[in-house]
C-alpha cells in the first residue's frame, strides 16, 4: 500500500525563515501588520497578495520612531489558497496554526478546512513562536519516519504545554500600549527599574515574576529553565543582551541550540530590545 503524501502548513507566528520552511517542506500563511494606517504582510514563504512585506528591522525602526503597530489574524481565504497549493502536490495537509487561545487565526484555519473534507487536518498545538516552529520540525520528523497524519496530529495536540518560553521586555511602553500592563503599573515599574518576566505556555500569557534590573530578570529565566529542553535565545534587535543571556546559560552548562530574532507577534507586544529564552523538546524519530 502506497503511503499517503502529507503536506505541512503553519503560519508566520512560527518564526520560521523561508529557508527553514523550505527545508521542512512547509508552507507558511503570513499574518498581517497594520502600521500607521497601512497594512503589510508578515514575512512568510508566500506573502499575502498585493501587500508589501514588513521586515523585523523595519518594524523595530517604526516602533522606535513612535508607531504603534497591530497584528491581524490570517483569514480563511489565506488558508484556503495555501491548502489548494499544498494539495496540488500532496494527498492531505497537516495544518499547525498559532495557539487557538492567542489568535483568531486558528478559527480561520478550521473554517477554511471545512471546504476540503478530510483532506485537511488542523491541530491546536497551543504553541507560538519557536515552540510552534519546533512542532513543525517534530511533525516533519515523524512523517518522514512513516507515521500517519492522524497519529502525528494527535501526538502534537497541546505540544505547547511542553514548551518553555520566557521574555523580558526592555521598555515597558509596549506592554502598556497593548493593554497587558496598566499605565500606572508601567510608570511605577520604570521608576523602580522593575522588569516583568512574561511566560507563554500552552497558549497562556502571564507575568510570572517581577525582578529589579534587566540582567537580573534574564538570570531569573535561566534559573527557571528546565534541563531536559533545548535552549534557543531570542531577542528583538538586542544582540548584546542576547549574548549576556547565552553566557549565563553557559555558566550552567546549558548549550544554546540557536540565537534568533523574534518574529512580528512577539515584537509588537513586547517591543524592541526584548530578550527571551525558549526551551523545546528535542526532535524524536
Amino acid at each position: 500500500m502506497t503511503q499517503e503524501r502529507v503536506a505541512l502548513l503553519t503560519d508566520s507566528t512560527a518564526d520560521l525563515s523561508a529557508g527553514e520552511a523550505e527545508a521542512l517542506g512547509a508552507l507558511i500563511v503570513p499574518l498581517t501588520l497594520e502600521v500607521d494606517g497601512a497594512v503589510y504582510s508578515d514575512p512568510g514563504t508566500l506573502v499575502r497578495l498585493g501587500l508589501e512585506v514588513m521586515t523585523g528591522e523595519a518594524l523595530r525602526a517604526r516602533m522606535l520612531a513612535g508607531s504603534a503597530p497591530r497584528t491581524s489574524q490570517g483569514t480563511p481565504d489565506d488558508f484556503a489558497r495555501h491548502y489548494e497549493l499544498a494539495l496540488s502536490g500532496a494527498d492531505r495537509v497537516l495544518c499547525l496554526p498559532v495557539a487557538s487561545n492567542l489568535s483568531g487565526t486558528f478559527a480561520s484555519a478550521v473554517k477554511a478546512a471545512g471546504n476540503f473534507a478530510d483532506r485537511v487536518r488542523v491541530v491546536d498545538t497551543r504553541a507560538v513562536s519557536v515552540g510552534l516552529g519546533a512542532a513543525v520540525r517534530q511533525a516533519r520528523a515523524w512523517l518522514d519516519a512513516g507515521r500517519g497524519l492522524e497519529e502525528v496530529g494527535a501526538a502534537l495536540t497541546g505540544y505547547g504545554e511542553r514548551v518553555f518560553l520566557r521574555i523580558v521586555p526592555q521598555d515597558l511602553r509596549w506592554l502598556v500600549a497593548g493593554g497587558r500592563l496598566s499605565r500606572v503599573a508601567g510608570t511605577a515599574a520604570r521608576v523602580l527599574n522593575i522588569r516583568p518576566v512574561i511566560g507563554v505556555q500552552g497558549g497562556r500569557v502571564e507575568a510570572l515574576a517581577r525582578v529589579r534590573g534587566f540582567h537580573a530578570a534574564l538570570r531569573e529565566i535561566v534559573r527557571a529553565f528546565p534541563a531536559d529542553l533545548e535552549a534557543t535565545v531570542l531577542h528583538a534587535g538586542n544582540p548584546d543582551d542576547a549574548r549576556f543571556l547565552a553566557g549565563e546559560l553557559a555558566l550552567r552548562n546549558i548549550p544554546v541550540r540557536a540565537t534568533r530574532e523574534v518574529g512580528a507577534v512577539l515584537l509588537v507586544h513586547a517591543g524592541p530590545g526584548t530578550v527571551g529564552l525558549a526551551g523545546t523538546p528535542a526532535v524524536v524519530r
